[in-house]
């Protein structure tokens, strides 16, 4: 069941309530994903307060972070990392592509390692990209797959972001049908990634060992975020 944040953005929303696969549950209010958030009323900053979030990741690119600077810059209360994902910032030519672009992520392992480096030196994260579809997507799939969260209820959370953002989503793409159709998120895309990326890397525990992750760092996300 998806766990949503009342407040004025579009689609940020907690990752936690899933259950995983040994019958423990991903702790509410500890994983928060996101589009960009511009603008954060006094309620909504009191929200993130009250719920102990004070640690961002903006997954970003560098030039995107300069053009639209998210309301956590500058702000004492947050400290703010900033990855710089450039693989899924821009519309893919073709649908067969979108599953490239969240495979070709994968492959920025540095950085993808500095995401579960944060994840384990602190209680509460909060994570965004620009939409909060394809990079968030991305970062959540392997978050809550490593939390032994089910498929079906990984490729649900992924799929959540077609109604949350699809006005903002029909603007962007100035209602031309065939770009809309790319950069909606579709069940089949998530589904063709995690098929993909068990083919190739087998497991969660594998991929992240290849990128540096050790077992007793797996473990330590394990027990902060499943209870």
């Amino acid at each position: 069941m998806v766990r949503y944040l009342e407040n004025s953005i579009e689609n940020m929303r907690d990752i936690g309530g899933y259950k995983s696969s040994l019958g423990n549950r991903v702790k509410l209010g500890s994983l928060i994903r996101s589009n960009l958030p511009r603008d954060l009323s006094n309620n909504d900053i009191s929200i993130l307060n009250k719920m102990g979030i004070n640690t961002v990741i903006d997954l970003r690119s560098q030039e995107e972070i300069r053009t639209n600077r998210s309301v956590f810059e500058n702000n004492k209360n947050f400290l703010v990392y900033h990855i710089g994902i450039d693989v899924g910032k821009d519309i893919p030519a073709t649908e067969k592509l979108v599953v490239k672009s969240y495979m070709d992520m994968l492959n920025l392992q540095e950085k993808i390692k500095k995401i579960f480096d944060i994840l384990c030196d602190n209680e509460k994260v909060l994570y965004f990209c620009n939409a909060g579809k394809d990079r968030t997507g991305v970062v959540t799939a392997l978050i809550l797959k490593l939390l032994q969260v089910k498929e079906e209820d990984i490729i649900e959370d992924y799929v959540v972001t077609k109604e949350l953002m699809k006005a903002i989503l029909n603007k962007y793409a100035n209602y031309n049908n065939k770009i809309l159709n790319i950069i909606t998120p579709k069940k089949i895309y998530m589904e063709e990634f995690l098929k993909e990326f068990k083919i190739k890397y087998s497991s969660i525990e594998n991929y992240l060992n290849i990128i540096g992750i050790k077992d007793n760092t797996i473990k330590k996300i394990r027990m902060k975020y499943i209870e």
